[in-house]
């Protein structure tokens, strides 16, 4: 199910994404889930990076464990995300 959502931006800013998005053939609407997805992706490879300096201080057994775990759950981001 969609939900709408609302939210206040600078014209300029506004402008600027309305124009990228045209460049990429997406209307505002495409434009922001992809912007929303590649937040969600970066928030969440920050926060497994701050997992693994915690990680760090176990022992070396637990602490290849863990980076497997963290390897297996990263989220790559790229130009096409």
């Amino acid at each position: 199910m969609a939900t709408l959502m609302n939210f206040r931006v600078d014209d300029d800013l506004r402008e600027r994404f309305t124009e990228a998005a045209e460049t990429k053939h997406q209307t505002p609407s495409e434009a922001m889930r992809d912007a929303l997805l590649l937040y969600i992706k970066r928030v969440r490879n920050e926060q497994l990076r701050e997992a693994s300096e915690r990680i760090r201080t176990l022992g070396k057994e637990d602490e290849e464990d863990a980076m497997r775990w963290i390897e297996a759950h990263s989220v790559v981001l790229s130009d096409d995300d």
